[in-house]
């Protein structure tokens, strides 16, 4: 009876919550019932998924390193395209004070991840770092909170280890070239930070052009030369 009674609170307390501060889909902006989050049944459904974790050799996203440098395994959760879903979760969690939604896309995203072989080895998540600044004026760091749904899925202790040399510009409107240009020796390695570590993962939230994520990984080279890196991202333009 005290069970049954306790369930019963908690139901109704969660129903008075819901009225007083009700949540919406991100996609479609639905109010979402009770036992969902972020998204309504229809476009969790719809979401526009890669599927990368049931290939067992390489993707179009491990394409885009080739010729450039040595990455072990790439992961994306979802293809980018304009006006599309996905356009939507990464601008909400960028630009919307997304944490919750962020994290939420880590889970997500180690869900998907436990069914490959390829990623058990995994000793580390290491999220990309913003600047200081931009890290100031959002309030967070979005790789970081997506690295941390990540770890509680798997288990896979997160390093804040690596650093931006100088504050950047956004990359958003900028060319392939000028991309490249604008993180070229960008990143660096604390000193000493990945002694005794065979294989890290690189946590960001969308790959693009790559650029970004290859003089992330310059950097982990350079500064441990006896690593395996790995890259995971929400998203992959398509």
């Amino acid at each position: 009876m005290k069970n049954k009674l306790l369930k019963f609170t908690n139901q109704y307390l969660e129903g008075v919550m819901a009225l007083i501060f009700p949540h919406f889909c991100v996609v479609c902006g639905h109010e979402l019932n009770q036992k969902r989050e972020h998204f309504c049944f229809l476009c969790e459904e719809d979401l526009h998924f890669t599927y990368f974790e049931k290939y067992p050799d390489y993707t179009v996203a491990d394409q885009v390193f080739w010729g450039r440098l040595k990455i072990e395994n790439v992961y994306a959760l979802l293809y980018y395209e304009e006006k599309t879903s996905t356009r939507k979760i990464l601008h909400h969690i960028k630009y919307n004070e997304g944490k919750e939604l962020a994290h939420f896309m880590g889970i997500m995203m180690a869900k998907k991840l436990k069914s490959n072989p390829k990623y058990a080895d995994i000793e580390v998540l290491i999220p990309v770092p913003i600047h200081s600044k931009k890290k100031f004026s959002r309030g967070y760091n979005q790789s970081l909170l997506i690295a941390q749904g990540v770890s509680e899925e798997l288990g896979i202790p997160i390093l804040d280890v690596l650093y931006r040399k100088t504050h950047d510009k956004s990359q958003t409107r900028k060319s392939k070239d000028e991309r490249y240009k604008n993180v070229k020796g960008k990143f660096a390695l604390k000193k000493g930070a990945l002694i005794g570590i065979k294989h890290v993962m690189i946590i960001d939230d969308v790959l693009t052009t790559g650029s970004t994520l290859e003089f992330a990984s310059r950097a982990i080279y350079e500064g441990c030369g006896d690593v395996k890196v790995s890259l995971g991202t929400v998203a992959v333009a398509h």
